[in-house]
């Protein structure tokens, strides 16, 4: 904050000792540069911070040091030494940050080239993540598609108004609150909760991970969960009209409404519970290899 309240001051005031290029808003301080104007092309390397704001910004050489980074249309394809700060109404993440990143925008892309070695925290209406993030990943947002590695955990909070959540985790957990309408996750080993208002669409897959998921069933709600050995937790509320499909080749089935699940054979110990609650016409599919499942309305 404070290197970004000093080099306003110096841009706006064109002090004594600040090196001020003729045909562009830009002054270096030390081994940083600062720079502004409509159209800002950061094109060769700066060996300090690197700040710049205009309509359109890139950043396309290296930054060995921060990089501070505003405009209406944003996009960092070339290497920052420790951390990335970006705000736009959109912003594209192309290159490599060595530390962590944060981002805020009304569209914001992290392409599958680029790569993050720390944490990453991005805020905007639309989030598309194919890149690659060390640590852990925070995204706040309607429409949120995270498709790259993270080695962190994921945190998800969404608006609650209706959208689209992709999630696809190997072995960090994944926190997702506050979502409406389409969820997709895919996990290996780590474990997937889920807290929704509204559930319409929601596809989950696990290998070894726990799934979990809390809300209310839309009227034509599809639900459809796989798990191999994970176990799997479906916590309802409100008013049930569905369509339920539940088995499990070895796991347990447990569940505080409908009938008893039911063994599948005599000699085999598969169980299996299928039925039908309220008028409504959402269907339920929930199926384990070794998985226990959980299914209750509250």
């Amino acid at each position: 904050m404070k290197w970004t309240i000093a080099a306003l001051i110096l841009l706006m005031s064109g002090s004594p000792g600040v090196a001020m290029a003729e045909d562009s808003t830009q002054a270096s301080i030390g081994d940083s540069r600062l720079t502004a104007g409509d159209v800002v092309v950061l094109e060769e390397p700066i060996d300090g911070n690197a700040f710049a704001a205009g309509s359109r910004v890139e950043l396309r050489e290296r930054v060995d040091r921060s990089a501070f980074l505003s405009g209406a249309n944003v996009t960092m394809a070339g290497s920052v030494g420790r951390n990335l700060y970006a705000a736009g109404g959109e912003v594209r993440i192309e290159g490599e940050v060595k530390g962590k990143a944060r981002a805020a925008g009304g569209k914001i892309r992290l392409s599958s080239e680029a790569r993050i070695g720390g944490s990453a925290a991005f805020a905007g209406e639309s989030i598309d993540v194919d890149g690659a993030v060390g640590g852990r990943l925070r995204a706040y947002g309607d429409t949120i598609v995270i498709n790259g590695s993270v080695g962190g955990d994921v945190e998800v909070a969404g608006s609650g108004t209706p959208g689209l959540l992709t999630v696809t985790t190997v072995s960090g957990d994944a926190r997702l609150t506050n979502l409406a309408g389409e969820v997709n996750g895919n996990t290996v080993s780590g474990d997937v909760t889920i807290a929704m208002g509204e559930a319409s669409r929601s596809r989950l897959r696990s290998t070894s991970g726990n799934l979990g998921l809390k809300g209310r069933l839309a009227a034509d709600a599809r639900l459809d969960v796989e798990s191999i050995s994970g176990d799997v937790r479906l916590d309802l509320e409100g008013p049930i009209g569905a369509e339920f499909d539940v088995s499990s080749f070895n796991g347990d089935i447990r569940n505080c409404f409908g009938p008893k699940p039911v063994r599948t054979s005599e000699y085999a110990p598969g169980s299996e519970w299928r039925f039908r609650e309220g008028a409504g016409a959402a269907r339920v599919r929930i199926k384990t290899l070794n998985g226990d499942i959980n299914i209750c309305n509250k």
